[in-house]
């Protein structure tokens, strides 16, 4: 095994990994015959910010063993959430002319200039977990990841039965502007106002998808609302593990707040089953790693691919839990 190493512009490389295919047999999900090797097959993956919290940390880790097991030629790098370094690795990755390019954006709009520079330069782009904005769709191959606007519905689902359909919530969200953070938000809105309409929404604030952030926001919560507060809506489950942290805190017991969050984690999963959270949605990061980097794959090859292909998802709540397995992320 090889392992490449090559500074970024501002860029942390988490791994770059490269080993010859023991066969080279086409796999049996490809489709289709090999047009080039595997082990010739050299792809560039970009992810958000793996340093933020454990979903993506699991992705680059599940990326890099993937790649490996397949015997290709990948570069896992970690932008660590800004833009003007992603912008610079895909320009890197273009020069060093890449059969493929996975991208897990780090903004929706900023990107697409260098997205366009990669698909003029014939390098196809398979964006990863978030879509990139409207202007950059005709430049990129594939989408591949979770239904957000799905998981943002069963979020609120749960935990507008839980609080038995009426009452006041607050919500933490991810980061602004970031498409995720967009669609798990207006789907969720989207059915409080349909089917809850006796449920308020106190107050909504970021937290950036980070655990630490969720848990200060959600002490301003109950300082402000105190007991009004009878449910939390958490973009993501590390940020609603921070909002039981602020609960524990504050002397709140197991279920008096009801917490819904979306793709559960480890620690989610034992929360659900100690009672402090309601329900979560089932999002893998090792899917939905795996499936972007088979995409990319197969474009290389020539194979006809879906515009859009998302991981499998699902509702898990204590009635539940127990047929999930936990999550190791």
């Amino acid at each position: 095994m090889k392992v490449l190493t090559r500074a970024l512009a501002g860029a942390l490389v988490i791994s770059a990994v490269a080993s010859h295919a023991v066969a080279q047999d086409a796999p049996d999900w490809l489709g289709g015959p090999l047009k080039k090797p595997l082990s010739e097959t050299r792809i560039g993956i970009t992810v958000l910010y793996p340093g933020s919290n454990s979903y993506q940390a699991m992705y680059a880790k599940a990326a890099e063993a993937y790649a490996a097991k397949l015997g290709i030629k990948a570069t896992v790098m970690d932008p660590q959430g800004d833009p003007a370094t992603q912008f610079n690795q895909l320009q890197d990755m273009i020069s060093q002319k890449m059969d493929a390019i996975v991208l897990w954006p780090t903004s929706q709009n900023a990107l697409i200039p260098a997205v366009r520079q990669a698909d003029r330069a014939g390098i196809p782009v398979v964006t990863s977990n978030s879509p990139i904005g409207e202007a950059g769709q005709p430049y990129i191959k594939a989408h591949t990841g979770p239904n957000d606007c799905a998981l943002a519905k069963q979020a609120a689902e749960m935990l507008g039965d839980a609080v038995g359909g009426k009452g006041n919530i607050v919500i933490v969200e991810g980061t602004p502007g970031y498409t995720v953070s967009i669609v798990r938000n207006n789907c969720f809105l989207d059915v409080m106002e349909d089917k809850y309409k006796d449920i308020k929404i106190l107050g909504s604030q970021p937290a950036d998808w980070n655990r630490e952030k969720a848990q200060k926001t959600m002490e301003t919560f109950l300082t402000q609302f105190g007991d009004k507060i009878n449910g939390v809506y958490a973009f993501d489950d590390g940020m609603g593990l921070g909002v039981i942290s602020a609960l524990q805190a504050a002397g709140k017991k197991p279920g008096e707040v009801k917490v819904v969050t979306c793709n559960l984690f480890g620690e989610g999963w034992d929360a659900i089953k100690a009672g402090w959270e309601t329900g979560s949605g089932k999002q893998s990061p090792i899917d939905d790693a795996e499936l972007a980097i088979r995409t990319a794959i197969k474009v290389v090859n020539g194979i006809e691919v879906p515009k859009s292909q998302d991981i499998e998802i699902d509702k898990i709540t204590a009635t539940n839990v127990d047929k999930f397995e936990r999550p190791s992320w």
